[in-house]
C-alpha cells in the first residue's frame, strides 16, 4: 500500500511539472516531428504548448505563396542608341568624353549592364557637356554643334536608361527577391550593412540626371557587390511573410480561449494558470521580442522601398514593391490581433497584466 501511494505521488509530481511548463515534453515531441521554417521555431513551440494545454490539435505551418518579383522580360525598356561619328570621337581624345566613349566601345564596356551602365551613361552625358564648353572656348564651333546634338539626344535617353537599370540590375533584383529561407533572429549589424549598401544605389537613382553623382564608381561597385553577396534583406522578406502567414493559421487555436480555460465560472482552474504561464514565458519572453525585432527592421527598410517606388515607372514593379512594404504592416496588425484573445483571457480569468 505504501509503495502504491509513493508511486502515485511521484506521478502527480511529474504531471504538475509538465503542466507548469505547458506540457513541455509533449511540445518537444511535436517540435521534433514537425518541419517548420527557421523563423517560426519560437512561435511553433509556443503554439504547441497552448494546444496541449487546451487539448487541441497543434497547428503545423502550411506554406503560403510569396510575392513574386516580375521577370526581367516583363520589365524590358527600350533605350534609343546615340552615337558619335568615328572621326569626331577621335577628335575628342583631349576630353574626358573621348576616353569614356572608347571605354564604352571596348569589349568590357559592351558587357556592362544594370546600374553600372546607367551610372556610366550619366558620367558620359556630363562629360560631353563639359567637352562642348571646351570646344566652344577653343573655337571649334562646328564640332561643338555636332556634339551638342549628341548631348541632347543622350540626355533624353537617361530616363529610359534608369528604368532599364532598375528592371535588370542583378544585385538590385537579388535584394528585392524573396529568399527560400528565413531568419532565426533579427541581426541588426547585418541589417545595417545591407541598408548601407542599398543607400548608394538609391542616391544614384533618385538624383537628377543633370546633377553630378553623389558617389563615385568604386563606391557604387562596392555597394552592388555587397548586395549581390548578402541575403539578409531577401531572407527578411521571407521571415515577415512566414510569421504573418503562421499567425493567420493560429487564429482558430485561440477561439473561445476563456471558455475552454474554464474562466466563465467561479474560481480560477488549473488550466488557466498553465495558460497564463505559457503566454508569459513563451509568447511575451520569446515570440514577442522576435516579432518586434523583425517589424522594426521592416518599417526601416520600407523607407528605402518607398524611395525606389517613386523612381520606378513600371506598374508591375511598383505593385511588387508595395507588396514587400505591406508585409511589415500586415505582420504588425496580425500580432496585435493575436494578443487580443489573451487580453480577454486575462480579464475573464482575473489575471493582472504584467
Amino acid at each position: 500500500m505504501m509503495r502504491d501511494w509513493l508511486q502515485q505521488q511521484r506521478m502527480h509530481t511529474i504531471v504538475r511539472s509538465l503542466r507548469g511548463l505547458g506540457y513541455a515534453s509533449l511540445a518537444f515531441l511535436l517540435l521534433a516531428c514537425s518541419d517548420v521554417p527557421t523563423a517560426l521555431a519560437p512561435l511553433h513551440d509556443y503554439q504547441a504548448r497552448v494546444a496541449n494545454t487546451l487539448e487541441r490539435e497543434a497547428v503545423d505551418y502550411q506554406s503560403v505563396p510569396v510575392p513574386q518579383l516580375p521577370d526581367v522580360r516583363d520589365l524590358r525598356v527600350e533605350v534609343p542608341r546615340v552615337s558619335v561619328s568615328l572621326l569626331d570621337s577621335w577628335r575628342l581624345d583631349q576630353c574626358a568624353a573621348g576616353q569614356l566613349i572608347a571605354q564604352r566601345n571596348s569589349a568590357l564596356g559592351k558587357l556592362e549592364g544594370g546600374l553600372t551602365r546607367y551610372f556610366f551613361d550619366r558620367r558620359l552625358t556630363q562629360a560631353i557637356a563639359s567637352c562642348i564648353e571646351d570646344l566652344e572656348l577653343s573655337g571649334e564651333t562646328a564640332l561643338a554643334s555636332r556634339l551638342q546634338k549628341a548631348y541632347t539626344e543622350k540626355l533624353a535617353t537617361l530616363p529610359a536608361s534608369k528604368q532599364l537599370a532598375i528592371a535588370t540590375d542583378d544585385a538590385l533584383r537579388h535584394t528585392l527577391r524573396v529568399a527560400a529561407t528565413s531568419h532565426k533572429t533579427a541581426d541588426d549589424d547585418a541589417f545595417a550593412a545591407a541598408l548601407a549598401a542599398l543607400d548608394p544605389l538609391l542616391a544614384v537613382l533618385t538624383a537628377s540626371t543633370t546633377d553630378a553623382p553623389a558617389i563615385d564608381e568604386p563606391q557604387l561597385e562596392q555597394a552592388l557587390e555587397h548586395l549581390h553577396q548578402t541575403d539578409y534583406l531577401p531572407r527578411l522578406w521571407r521571415t515577415l511573410h512566414e510569421l504573418d502567414a503562421y499567425l493567420v493559421q493560429l487564429e482558430p487555436l485561440l477561439d473561445n480561449l476563456s471558455t475552454v480555460a474554464g474562466c466563465t465560472s467561479a474560481g480560477r482552474p488549473e488550466r488557466a494558470e498553465v495558460l497564463h504561464t505559457v503566454f508569459l514565458k513563451y509568447f511575451i519572453q520569446q515570440v514577442q521580442p522576435q516579432l518586434a525585432g523583425f517589424t522594426r527592421q521592416g518599417y526601416e527598410v520600407n523607407e528605402r522601398l518607398q524611395q525606389l517606388a517613386k523612381v520606378t515607372e513600371q506598374a508591375a514593379l511598383q505593385d511588387y514593391l508595395q507588396q514587400l512594404q505591406t508585409l511589415t504592416q500586415r505582420l504588425n496588425q496580425r500580432a496585435r490581433a493575436h494578443v487580443q484573445p489573451w487580453q480577454d483571457f486575462f480579464t475573464d480569468c482575473g489575471f493582472t497584466p504584467g
